[in-house]
């Protein structure tokens, strides 16, 4: 066969190279850059190749403990203190290796902080032997240097929480935590690892946007999501402003934000993501540009739920990070592919499929309610 990328040598010699199989068709991705490449002969390759179940899914978001060095205004799952009942790293472990024997493509290790969570190193280790593209998420404060440096070879990167410059970050994240972040972020430049950064869309933060790209890229930062918040967690009940921060960013985009992003993004090179509800469409534009399979066969066309697996510190499997009532299985007593293949998933899936990729079933409040109730 020819080689489908390049580099794919060296990429397959050192593990960075995963072979699928879905619905009978083979697939090479390149887990470094993330992108599947359609391939017709796969004979040489056909004892690494991992077949996929029915609704194949692309990412495991895995929250490996509620333990936090910070108390976020808007933390979906009230992280702060460890909880008894976490699942320990062999747990955790196991979790990802069925994942990728499933065919999984990536996983996103979070908290709570994931880098406080003991045994974290050895889950990270289990991600790589599965070739699975592989993210910590941080808020990247009092960053232990000998374990970034332990665990950033294993990594493909760390996607850190910063909600704001200065007294705007530390409104949502709490006093100094501004300051300890930064401090994180020039460990993990030092590393070299791919820096990633998230921010939160809020009344303070706004006004500050387009100065983002220039600060990101002085850590070394490439890529930046944009995120609006959710009535879940310690932002339930919080709906009338998070209907302001609407009503704000309507009005930066009237002004022209987006195209002020857009030019400095692209000054400073820094890859801007932004929330499909920032942007109605975003994601359909996205399906349709798309130059790999990757959202054809995982996404087939559908919203975010259907590429991810969430599950939570406790081994509860979720379809939404933000669903507070539909939990739909729990992984601690029976194997991953059992949760895949269980008639509560296939529930949720159907009722996920009436949204079409663009729309979020969490924003559309009246069908909460509804939902919830058909899982029970």
């Amino acid at each position: 066969m020819s080689f489908p990328f390049p580099d794919f040598e060296r990429l397959h010699a050192v593990g960075r190279v995963k072979f699928i199989e879905v619905d009978g068709r083979f697939f090479v991705y390149n887990v470094k850059d993330s992108y599947l490449v359609g391939i017709n002969n796969s004979e040489k390759f056909s004892s690494e190749i991992v077949k996929t179940p029915k609704n194949p899914v692309k990412t495991l978001i895995l929250h490996t403990t509620y333990e936090c060095n910070l108390r976020c205004k808007h933390c979906y799952i009230n992280a702060g203190v460890k909880r008894p009942d976490e699942m320990d790293s062999k747990e955790l472990s196991r979790i990802v290796r069925e994942f990728g024997e499933l065919g999984g493509l990536g996983v996103d290790l979070s908290g709570g902080e994931a880098l406080l969570k003991e045994g974290i190193e050895e889950v990270i280790q289990t991600a790589r032997n599965q070739r699975l593209r592989t993210v910590v998420l941080s808020n990247a404060v009092d960053l232990n240097s000998e374990q970034l440096k332990m665990v950033t070879p294993f990594i493909d990167g760390i996607a850190v929480g910063l909600d704001g410059l200065y007294e705007s970050n530390d409104e949502i994240r709490g006093a100094g935590s501004f300051d300890r972040t930064i401090n994180g972020l020039e460990k993990i430049a030092e590393t070299g690892v791919e820096l990633s950064l998230t921010t939160l869309i809020t009344p303070e933060s706004i006004p500050q946007l387009v100065n983002f790209p220039e600060f990101i890229s002085r850590y070394g930062g490439r890529h930046w999501s944009l995120v609006m918040p959710r009535p879940s967690g310690r932002f339930l009940g919080e709906e009338e402003k998070i209907e302001m921060i609407y009503k704000l960013w309507g009005e930066a985009k009237d002004k022209g934000i987006l195209k002020e992003l857009q030019e400095k993004s692209h000054q400073h090179k820094v890859s801007v993501i932004l929330d499909h509800i920032l942007v109605p469409g975003a994601k359909r534009r996205v399906e349709e540009t798309s130059k790999d399979f990757i959202y054809q066969l995982y996404n087939r066309g559908r919203a975010c739920w259907d590429n991810t697996l969430t599950i939570m510190p406790n081994g509860d499997v979720k379809c939404c990070l933000f669903f507070d009532g539909q939990i739909y299985d729990n992984v601690r007593n029976k194997s991953l592919r059992e949760v895949y293949g269980s008639e509560r998933r296939e529930t949720a899936l159907k009722e996920f499929c009436k949204y079409p990729v663009d729309k979020c079933p969490f924003i559309e409040k009246h069908t909460l309610k509804d939902f919830e109730w058909k899982l029970k």
